[in-house]
């Protein structure tokens, strides 16, 4: 059977183009709407194998267009066509239902290519816009702690109180307090020892070695809570040593 394309553009000329090169291809049958209502009525006609469609459209845009389509006729290959590479734009149609999101003024743009491949599965995405999406993804995995916050971290991860922090830095114990919330917030931890091994983990901060004349058993392994008398609030829970990557609650070491 031929394959079904349903070109949705708003500008006849560019229509017309559009239509003229794929139907240059062997076993391809080309329909067109030039809206946003005619393409959604088209489709639930026709059941096109693919759409070419134009990302704004004169009676909505072309994201709600995909995303009525793909409603009635999930198996359809949405090729998205728009001159936004920002990753916002590009997030909003895979969101949608596209297949494909490509750029009209790429030079390496080939559509009957791209309609191929979205025919067999692939995800197609012209390069700048996969650039903006890795681009946006790395930057979410990467908190951004002030300095402050970093070293109340690093102290955090050596076992000290909250009072022991603020006499190193010279700073309250309020405001260690302060700093150790922001920080979890920021990492999204529920408690200030997952804020650690998080932070660890994004490589913002190192392990810590001991202090001058500390055993070999070094800290910057170790964190756990200390059992104490009544609840304890996340910000001033005092950690001290066991494995990180087997963190289990230790029995008091006053009570050996």
């Amino acid at each position: 059977m031929p394959t079904h394309i349903l070109v949705v553009e708003g500008h006849r000329l560019v229509r017309q183009g559009i239509r003229s090169e794929l139907s240059d291809t062997d076993g391809v049958v080309v329909t067109e709407a030039a809206s946003g209502a005619a393409a959604i009525a088209a489709a639930a006609e026709q059941r096109p194998d693919v759409v070419v469609l134009a990302s704004e459209l004169v009676d909505r845009p072309g994201t709600d267009v995909c995303a009525a389509i793909i409603e009635q006729h999930p198996a359809a290959a949405i090729i998205f066509l728009s001159e936004h590479s920002d990753e916002a734009s590009v997030r909003a149609a895979l969101d949608a239902g596209a297949r494909a999101y490509l750029l009209p003024d790429s030079d390496d743009l080939d559509l009957p290519r791209a309609i191929e491949r979205a025919l067999a599965g692939e995800s197609v995405i012209d390069p700048r816009a996969a650039a903006a999406l890795l681009s946006s993804r790395g930057g979410a995995q990467q908190p951004k702690l002030t300095s402050q916050e970093l070293k109340v971290l690093r102290l955090v991860a050596e076992g000290l109180t909250n009072p022991e922090i603020g006499a190193s830095l010279y700073l309250s114990r309020h405001t260690v307090k302060e700093y150790v919330s922001h920080a979890m917030h920021k990492l999204e931890a529920t408690n200030r020892i997952e804020a650690v091994r998080k932070a660890t983990a994004l490589g913002l901060i190192e392990g810590v070695g001991p202090p001058s004349g500390e055993t070999t058993r070094s800290r910057r392994d170790t964190l756990v809570y200390n059992e104490s008398v009544g609840p304890a609030r996340n910000t001033d829970l005092k950690v001290t040593p066991i494995k990180i990557d087997k963190l289990v609650a230790s029995p008091d070491p006053s009570a050996e």
